[in-house]
């Protein structure tokens, strides 16, 4: 009966150790395997970091260069609001200029225009060499000065010109060859001595035609025959080209009106 309790006790034993060693298998099979899992888990972890890591440097990049064109752009924001300012400056400026410019245009077109009245008025009186010289410019003297496709510098230009021109001969002598028609209807060959605007004188070479002039009142020359000066007027006109040697001083008729 005691060995039959010491059997049992024995077998009881054997088994409980047996189950227990079991048991003990089983756990370390599972703790095993959940090693297994947490290694697993632990290489995806530290895969993910290494790739957050390399996304997070290239965001940190990408990051740094919005940053840079940013910053970029907000310069050239600055500059062009700066060159839009300095823009309505220089164009508030311009429109400044523009109207003073207006203002004297207009004024300058208002002195042309008093030049212009005056110049056809001279015209008239200047003797027919010169008009005839002047005549391309004269020519170009608007009919109507208020209305006219001229520009100012046009108009200025042939102002100039004339002038110019009246300046050079009121200031100079000069001998010009021109034909006159006399009373009898004779169309004669005769040079003319200019001294100036003041006075002219002509004769013919045979010395039967002569004559005297000066600025007529309102339009042209008046022209006085007067055939006694012929040898008077052809000795000045030699002396003045050179056809003598012998220099001596001359009478001719001059006639001044004060109103002139």
């Amino acid at each position: 009966m005691n060995y039959f309790k010491v059997f049992s006790v024995g077998a009881f034993l054997i088994l409980g150790t047996a189950a227990l060693v079991g048991q003990t298998q089983t756990s370390k099979d599972r703790n095993f395997s959940m090693l297994e899992e947490w290694v697993e888990v632990e290489k995806t972890l530290t895969k993910e970091r290494y790739d957050w890591e390399i996304q997070k440097q290239s965001i940190v990049d990408v990051i740094s260069v919005y940053k840079q064109e940013l910053e970029m752009l907000n310069e050239k924001i600055v500059e062009a609001q700066e060159l839009t300012s300095s823009a309505d400056e220089k164009k508030a400026d311009l429109l400044e200029e523009q109207e003073q410019f207006r203002e004297v245009e207009a004024k300058i077109e208002q002195i042309i225009i008093a030049q212009e009245s005056q110049l056809k008025s001279i015209v008239k009186r200047l003797p027919k060499p010169l008009r005839e010289e002047i005549a391309p410019l004269s020519q170009r003297i608007p009919a109507d000065s208020e209305k006219t496709s001229l520009s100012i510098s046009q108009r200025l230009q042939s102002i100039v010109g004339i002038l110019t021109q009246i300046d050079k001969f009121n200031t100079t002598v000069e001998v010009v060859p021109e034909q006159r028609k006399f009373e009898s209807g004779d169309l004669v060959q005769v040079k003319t001595i200019y001294f100036g605007l003041s006075a002219a004188y002509y004769a013919d070479h045979s010395g039967d035609h002569a004559g005297y002039g000066r600025p007529a009142a309102d339009e042209g020359w008046d022209w006085t025959s007067d055939a006694s000066i012929a040898v008077d007027v052809l000795d000045v006109i030699a002396m003045f080209e050179g056809g003598t040697t012998e220099i001596d001083f001359t009478s001719l008729p001059i006639k001044i009106n004060s109103d002139n």
